[in-house]
């Protein structure tokens, strides 16, 4: 008698492994900071006391301009078109944080649609960026120069609106720092899966398929 359970395990381990393909190699290049930034001196566990631009990023993303912000206070930035992975906001940034988790990338999916604009002010889009490494970063990460730019109000007003939307945001995660940037909308570029989305709905459903299959085979004929 086969056991319906383990079929049912066999289908999510076939949906896991299909999510684990749904990184998508992407190219990025960091084209600099945009004017809408401010010199800040933060300290991480992994690059000590530093002196830093907080703010809106420069990006080219498959060749595509595009707006970000770093969401890795862990690593400096690289130089150059890098070999990266767009993944979901939940999964990055890399090590020491190993992805951040779906509570975090909801809050900056949230503070993002609050607060984002492609023309937001240097103090504005910096306490975006601080606001962020703090979330990120947790113990592992502080501010040492005043001011915070707004990133404590911003944080305040997160812990007042945990239900507020979100904006569609993913990451880009490989061997300079790790980046978050709009999915959609105006203003970000969804970059293509690959075929990831399509790789993901079919191992899912051939896992389900045959969870029913051995389902009904296991029931005794009446």
């Amino acid at each position: 008698m086969n056991f319906p359970g383990k079929t049912l395990v066999f289908g999510l381990v076939l949906a896991s492994a299909a999510w684990q393909a749904s990184a998508t190699p992407v190219t990025v290049q960091e084209m600099g900071i945009d004017p809408a930034h401010e010199t800040v001196e933060p300290t991480s566990s992994t690059l000590g006391t530093v002196w830093a631009y907080a703010g809106i990023i420069d990006l080219q993303v498959n060749g595509v301009a595009v707006d970000g912000f770093c969401i890795d206070p862990f690593h400096w930035s690289i130089s150059g078109v890098q070999n990266y992975n767009s993944v979901d906001l939940s999964t990055a940034p890399k090590a020491p944080v190993n992805g951040m988790g779906a509570t975090t990338a909801l809050e900056i999916e949230q503070l993002w649609e609050q607060y984002f604009s492609p023309t937001m002010s240097s103090q504005d889009a910096a306490g975006l960026q601080i606001a962020i490494w703090e979330l990120v970063g947790g113990s592992n990460f502080k501010l040492d120069s005043t001011p915070d730019y707004g990133a404590g109000d911003m944080l305040n007003w997160l812990n007042n609106n945990s239900s507020a939307p979100g904006a569609d945001l993913i990451a880009v995660t490989g061997p300079g720092q790790d980046y978050v940037i709009p999915g959609s909308g105006p203003h970000g570029q969804r970059v293509p899966d690959g075929g990831a989305t399509a790789l993901l709905l079919g191992f899912a459903m051939a896992g389900l398929f045959v969870a029913r299959f051995k389902v009904r085979a296991a029931t005794p004929s009446k």
